[in-house]
């Protein structure tokens, strides 16, 4: 009977421990560096493993995960940098279609080693970060 029991505690602390999520909600703006919110692109967390990211609204925010499900990042050390903020043009005609890419942010934004952009999410603590970013050269 007793072994019945330890199974069954054993088995309930394995279902708890796989139910909580370790993951924290990160939310935050993204600026030009005059303070204009950068309204287009993504932003990014990246590990040595894993990257995540979360889309910028108009205003420049973004949020990843939610605290109620669970959703968000695991806690770490992460690199950040912008995706999509490339202007992208195409002109011509179906036979002949020429694209154009203009970029809207400076070029090393774009690369995770590059942007000079790190941080340090937490469990516990305040989980905004605002980046200020520079404009094309």
């Amino acid at each position: 009977m007793s072994r019945k029991i330890f199974i069954i505690v054993v088995l309930f602390q394995l279902f708890l421990s796989v139910g909580c999520s370790q993951n924290v909600k990160v939310t935050g703006n993204v600026t030009f560096t005059d303070g204009e919110p950068v309204k287009f692109g993504s932003v990014v967390f990246e590990t040595p493993k894993n990257s995540y990211s979360a889309r910028l609204n108009q205003d420049g925010f973004y949020s990843i995960g939610d605290t109620k499900d669970g959703a968000g990042i695991p806690e770490g050390d992460y690199k950040i940098w912008l995706a999509g903020t490339d202007e992208i043009t195409e002109t011509g005609s179906d036979e002949n279609i020429e694209t154009t890419t203009k970029p809207r942010v400076n070029s090393k934004y774009t690369n995770a080693d590059k942007s000079g952009l790190k941080l340090e999410v937490k469990r516990g603590a305040k989980q905004k970060f605002d980046f200020k970013v520079e404009r094309p050269e």
